[in-house]
Protein backbone atom coordinates (compact mmCIF):
# COMPACT_ATOMS: atom_id res chain seq x y z
CA UNK A 1 0.00 0.00 0.00
CA UNK A 2 1.34 3.53 -0.76
CA UNK A 3 0.06 7.12 -0.65
CA UNK A 4 0.24 9.01 -4.22
CA UNK A 5 1.66 12.57 -3.93
CA UNK A 6 1.03 12.92 -7.83
CA UNK A 7 -1.18 11.73 -10.27
CA UNK A 8 1.33 9.82 -12.40
CA UNK A 9 1.63 6.37 -13.72
CA UNK A 10 4.96 5.96 -13.21
CA UNK A 11 6.51 5.80 -9.24
CA UNK A 12 9.53 7.44 -10.19
CA UNK A 13 11.56 7.39 -13.13
CA UNK A 14 15.13 6.96 -11.71
CA UNK A 15 16.53 3.63 -12.89
CA UNK A 16 18.64 1.58 -11.18
CA UNK A 17 22.80 2.11 -11.43
CA UNK A 18 21.93 5.79 -12.05
CA UNK A 19 24.13 8.55 -10.30
CA UNK A 20 21.74 9.23 -7.03
CA UNK A 21 20.84 13.13 -7.56
CA UNK A 22 22.58 14.80 -4.58
CA UNK A 23 21.07 17.52 -2.22
CA UNK A 24 21.68 19.06 1.15
CA UNK A 25 19.20 18.92 3.85
CA UNK A 26 18.97 19.89 7.62
CA UNK A 27 18.55 17.14 10.30
CA UNK A 28 16.54 17.89 13.57
CA UNK A 29 19.52 19.29 15.18
CA UNK A 30 20.12 21.92 12.53
CA UNK A 31 22.91 20.40 10.92
CA UNK A 32 23.35 20.31 7.27
CA UNK A 33 23.49 16.95 5.99
CA UNK A 34 24.79 16.51 2.37
CA UNK A 35 24.82 12.84 0.78
CA UNK A 36 27.80 14.17 -1.50
CA UNK A 37 29.95 14.01 1.83
CA UNK A 38 28.66 10.46 2.04
CA UNK A 39 28.91 8.99 -1.21
CA UNK A 40 29.86 8.91 -4.42
CA UNK A 41 33.13 9.60 -6.01
CA UNK A 42 33.96 13.11 -3.96
CA UNK A 43 32.79 11.91 -0.56
CA UNK A 44 34.60 12.83 2.09
CA UNK A 45 33.51 9.93 5.13
CA UNK A 46 32.68 7.20 2.37
CA UNK A 47 29.96 5.15 3.95
CA UNK A 48 29.31 1.82 2.61
CA UNK A 49 25.93 3.25 1.18
CA UNK A 50 23.10 4.97 2.27
CA UNK A 51 19.34 3.64 2.43
CA UNK A 52 17.35 6.71 1.97
CA UNK A 53 13.55 6.53 2.55
CA UNK A 54 10.78 9.01 2.08
CA UNK A 55 8.15 10.02 4.40
CA UNK A 56 5.32 11.98 5.97
CA UNK A 57 3.08 12.51 8.93
CA UNK A 58 -0.07 11.88 7.03
CA UNK A 59 0.99 8.68 5.32
CA UNK A 60 -0.23 6.00 6.82
CA UNK A 61 2.04 3.41 4.85
CA UNK A 62 5.00 5.38 6.21
CA UNK A 63 4.04 5.10 9.65
CA UNK A 64 3.76 1.04 9.58
CA UNK A 65 7.25 1.25 8.14
CA UNK A 66 9.55 3.60 10.30
CA UNK A 67 9.25 1.66 13.29
CA UNK A 68 10.63 -1.45 11.30
CA UNK A 69 13.47 1.29 9.25
CA UNK A 70 14.56 1.99 12.70
CA UNK A 71 14.66 -1.01 13.62
CA UNK A 72 17.70 -2.26 11.75
CA UNK A 73 19.40 0.90 11.72
CA UNK A 74 22.52 -0.10 14.08
CA UNK A 75 22.84 -3.23 12.00
CA UNK A 76 23.09 -1.27 9.11
CA UNK A 77 25.34 0.63 10.84
CA UNK A 78 27.64 -2.00 11.51
CA UNK A 79 28.26 -2.45 7.51
CA UNK A 80 29.06 1.12 7.49
CA UNK A 81 25.75 1.99 5.49
CA UNK A 82 23.90 5.12 6.93
CA UNK A 83 20.20 5.20 7.30
CA UNK A 84 18.57 8.59 6.63
CA UNK A 85 14.59 8.83 6.34
CA UNK A 86 13.34 12.39 4.67
CA UNK A 87 9.91 13.99 5.89
CA UNK A 88 8.05 15.70 2.55
CA UNK A 89 6.52 18.60 2.88
CA UNK A 90 5.84 18.86 6.86
CA UNK A 91 6.64 21.24 9.70
CA UNK A 92 9.11 20.79 12.59
CA UNK A 93 6.56 19.86 15.21
CA UNK A 94 4.79 17.27 13.19
CA UNK A 95 7.86 15.19 12.04
CA UNK A 96 8.80 15.47 16.01
CA UNK A 97 5.05 13.93 17.11
CA UNK A 98 5.52 11.90 14.50
CA UNK A 99 8.83 10.12 15.67
CA UNK A 100 8.22 10.71 19.61
CA UNK A 101 4.75 8.57 19.10
CA UNK A 102 6.60 5.77 16.84
CA UNK A 103 9.58 6.04 19.05
CA UNK A 104 11.50 5.90 15.98
CA UNK A 105 15.12 7.90 17.02
CA UNK A 106 18.25 6.18 15.18
CA UNK A 107 17.98 6.91 11.38
CA UNK A 108 19.21 10.72 10.48
CA UNK A 109 16.39 12.27 10.29
CA UNK A 110 15.78 15.39 7.25
CA UNK A 111 13.02 17.58 6.42
CA UNK A 112 12.57 18.33 2.73
CA UNK A 113 9.85 21.29 3.91
CA UNK A 114 9.02 22.36 0.11
CA UNK A 115 9.54 19.10 -1.13
CA UNK A 116 12.52 20.06 -3.31
CA UNK A 117 14.50 16.80 -2.99
CA UNK A 118 11.54 14.83 -3.24
CA UNK A 119 11.62 16.08 -6.80
CA UNK A 120 15.26 15.62 -7.68
CA UNK A 121 14.30 11.98 -6.68
CA UNK A 122 10.84 11.95 -8.74
CA UNK A 123 8.88 10.49 -5.72
CA UNK A 124 5.68 10.23 -6.78
CA UNK A 125 4.49 8.08 -3.89
CA UNK A 126 5.26 7.60 -0.47
CA UNK A 127 6.71 6.06 1.09
CA UNK A 128 9.36 5.22 -1.16
CA UNK A 129 13.10 3.77 -0.35
CA UNK A 130 16.01 4.03 -2.49
CA UNK A 131 19.48 2.40 -1.65
CA UNK A 132 22.40 4.03 -2.71
CA UNK A 133 25.65 2.45 -3.31
CA UNK A 134 28.89 3.91 -2.12
CA UNK A 135 29.66 4.52 -5.74
CA UNK A 136 26.77 7.40 -5.53
CA UNK A 137 24.51 5.17 -7.76
CA UNK A 138 20.79 3.97 -7.15
CA UNK A 139 21.29 -0.37 -6.13
CA UNK A 140 17.74 -0.92 -5.67
CA UNK A 141 14.21 1.23 -5.05
CA UNK A 142 11.03 -0.42 -3.14
CA UNK A 143 7.91 1.41 -3.87
CA UNK A 144 5.75 1.49 -0.84
CA UNK A 145 5.64 -0.03 2.09
CA UNK A 146 8.26 -2.12 3.66
CA UNK A 147 6.48 -5.14 4.70
CA UNK A 148 9.51 -6.82 6.87
CA UNK A 149 12.58 -6.55 8.00
CA UNK A 150 14.06 -9.50 5.79
CA UNK A 151 12.82 -6.80 2.43
CA UNK A 152 14.75 -4.17 4.07
CA UNK A 153 17.73 -6.29 5.03
CA UNK A 154 17.63 -7.16 0.96
CA UNK A 155 17.72 -4.28 -0.26
CA UNK A 156 20.31 -3.54 1.46
CA UNK A 157 22.47 -6.29 0.34
CA UNK A 158 22.01 -5.01 -3.11
CA UNK A 159 24.96 -2.12 -1.82
CA UNK A 160 27.33 -4.50 -1.83
CA UNK A 161 26.75 -5.92 -5.18
CA UNK A 162 29.00 -5.04 -8.09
Amino acid sequence: MSTFLLASSAFAALKLNENAPTFSLRDREGRDFYLSDVVGPKSKTRAGGVVLSFFASWCVPCRKELPLINALVDEFNSKGVKVVIVDVKDDADAIGELLDELKVDKPIVLSDRYGKTAEKYQVRTLPVTFFIGADGKVKHIIFGEIQDKQELKTGGEKLFKK
